[in-house]
C-alpha cells in the first residue's frame, strides 16, 4: 500500500513537473506557429526540417533568451531517485523521501548557480559592447550604428538581442519601444539602464557617449562587488561543507563498528525519523547558505 502511495505521488509530481516545463517552453509567437503548421503540411526534406527546426530554436531563444527550461528538471530527478530507492531497497521511507528531497534542493541549486552564471556573463557581454560603442560616439558615429558595429563582435546571446534591436530600428520601429521591449526580454538591472539610457537618447537626443560610459562603470563596479563576495564567502562555505560530511563520516565508522546496533536503530520508526530530518536540516541549511551570500540587485 504504502509502495502504491509513493508511485501515485510521484506519478503526479512528474505529471505537474512536466506541465510546467512545457508551459516555459512555450514562447513561440502565433507567426511562428503558422509557420510550423506550414512547415509540417508541406513535403520537405529531412534536411529542411532540420533548417526549420533550428529557426524556430534560435527564434525561441531570442525571444526567451532568459528562459530556464531545466528549472523543474531537479525535483524530476529526486522523485525518480525516490521512488526507485523505495521499490527496490528496503531503506525506509522516511529516508528514501529524505533522499529524494536532498537530491532534488542540491540540483535545484545547480540550476540556480548555472542561471545566475548566465545573467553574469550577459552583464560582462555588455560591458565590452559599451566599451566599443563609446569610442565610436565619440569619433561622430550616430547610436545605430555604433550598436550595430559593436554587436558584430558580441558573443551570444546579447549578439543576438542587440541585432533583433538594430533590425527593428533599421525596418522603422521606434528605438524607445524597441528598448522597452529589450528590459521586457532581458530583466537584467544593467540591461535595463542600458535600455532607458538608449530609449531617453532616442527621445530626446543629446551626447550619448558620457551616459553609457556612467553605465559601464555602474556594471563594473556590480561585477566587482559580486566577485569580493564570492571570495569572501567561499571559506566559510568550505567548512560548512566539512562538517557536513565529518557528521557521514562519523556515520560510517559507528556503522563499521557496530552494525547491528546501527541497523536497528535506521529500522526503527524514531531512529529512521531522525536520520531523515538530519538529512533534510542539513540539505536546507546548504540552501539557506547560498542564498544569503548571492548579491542582491
Amino acid at each position: 500500500m504504502m509502495v502504491l502511495l509513493i508511485l501515485a505521488v510521484t506519478l503526479f509530481v512528474l505529471a505537474g513537473a512536466t506541465l510546467a516545463l512545457r508551459r516555459s517552453l512555450a514562447g513561440a509567437s502565433a507567426g511562428n506557429r503558422l509557420g510550423d503548421s506550414i512547415a509540417l503540411l508541406s513535403p520537405t526534406n529531412v534536411a529542411s526540417q532540420v533548417e526549420a527546426s533550428s529557426a524556430r530554436a534560435d527564434r525561441r531563444q531570442i525571444i526567451q533568451p532568459l528562459s530556464r527550461p531545466l528549472r523543474f528538471l531537479p525535483y524530476m530527478v529526486g522523485a525518480l531517485i525516490s521512488l526507485t530507492l523505495g521499490l527496490l531497497t528496503s531503506i525506509p521511507i522516511s529516508i528514501v523521501v529524505a533522499i529524494g528531497m536532498v537530491i532534488a534542493l542540491l540540483l535545484a541549486q545547480l540550476e540556480s548557480g548555472w542561471h545566475a552564471w548566465r545573467l553574469s556573463r550577459i552583464e560582462r557581454q555588455l560591458i565590452d559592447l559599451l566599451d566599443m560603442m563609446i569610442p565610436m560616439l565619440r569619433s561622430g558615429a550616430g547610436a545605430s550604428a555604433a550598436l550595430a558595429a559593436a554587436s558584430e563582435v558580441t558573443a551570444s546571446p546579447l549578439r543576438d538581442q542587440i541585432n533583433w534591436c538594430v533590425r527593428r530600428i533599421q525596418l522603422g520601429d521606434s528605438g524607445s519601444s524597441v528598448f522597452r521591449e529589450l528590459s521586457r526580454r532581458m530583466p537584467i538591472d544593467v540591461m535595463e539602464l542600458f535600455a532607458t539610457t538608449m530609449s531617453v537618447h532616442w527621445e530626446t537626443g543629446g551626447s550619448l557617449a558620457p551616459v553609457l560610459a556612467s553605465v559601464g562603470r555602474v556594471a563594473r563596479d556590480r561585477q566587482e562587488v559580486a566577485r569580493r563576495i564570492r571570495s569572501n564567502i567561499a571559506q566559510s562555505q568550505f567548512s560548512t561543507i566539512a562538517v557536513l560530511l565529518l557528521i557521514y563520516f562519523v556515520a560510517l565508522v559507528l556503522w563499521l563498528d557496530r552494525p547491528d546496533v546501527m541497523k536497528e536503530f535506521a529500522s526503527s520508526s524514531l531512529g529512521s525519523a531522525a536520520i531523515a530530518a538530519t538529512i533534510v536540516l542539513q540539505a536546507v541549511g546548504i540552501v539557506w547558505m547560498n542564498a544569503i551570500s548571492r548579491p542582491k540587485a
